[in-house]
């Protein structure tokens, strides 16, 4: 892997664990073992890193989600798995960061608006697929329902009005994708999400 690939993968880290502000050009040369100065003639300064690796996270991202519909037996299935997905990265990703990005990096946050705007259209053909095997509902409109859900996951890691003092963001984020799979699938697909529910329990 080239050096600046290296960084962009360990700066993606540091930045989403510990958030944005906290981290200096310093604390990522240091963890990497490489000296500031190697780190610089890289990377301009901070934003110019930051904003490769908001791309990298992006890229990645539509790469497993694309992975994960191809691969996927039905449309629940891919569902699911990608329910899976945001699990494991909320578990990862300081609240801070999007704060961090909205208040001091305010282009690289209106690109990642921009990105999940897109995002809707990309998701369309495959509810359409769910219809045709049966397993999604054919009565509600799926557009609305996806800007719904987009900001509920918002409201979650934006505001402070979620009381995630009381109950942790795993908790809310299952809650979020679980309603939103079961409201959008026919008895035929809920019951293919118990199965699996009860297979990630275990």
């Amino acid at each position: 892997m080239e050096l600046k690939d290296r960084i962009i993968e360990n700066a993606t880290t540091l930045f989403f664990q510990k958030g944005i502000r906290s981290i200096t050009m310093s604390d990522i040369a240091n963890e990497m073992g490489i000296s500031k100065r190697t780190l610089y003639e890289v990377f301009r300064d901070k934003e110019e890193l930051l904003e490769e690796c908001v791309n990298y996270h992006m890229g990645k991202a539509d790469r497993e989600i694309k992975q994960m519909t191809e691969d996927s037996k039905n449309v629940v299935d891919a569902l699911m798995l990608i329910y899976a997905k945001h699990l494991r990265e909320a578990k990862d990703v300081n609240k801070s960061v999007i704060h961090d990005l909205k208040k001091y990096h305010s282009h690289i946050y209106e690109k990642i608006e921009c990105r999940q705007k897109e995002g809707v259209n990309t998701f369309m053909p495959l509810f359409q697929r769910g219809r045709e095997q049966g397993l999604l509902r054919d009565d509600v409109n799926f557009e609305i329902l996806l800007w719904l859900l987009k900001s509920q996951f918002k409201a979650l890691m934006e505001d402070n009005y979620i009381p995630t003092d009381k109950y942790s963001a795993d908790e809310f984020i299952r809650a979020i994708i679980l309603n939103f799979i079961r409201g959008i699938s026919t008895p035929m697909g809920n019951e293919r999400v118990d199965k699996l529910v009860n297979e990630l329990n275990r």
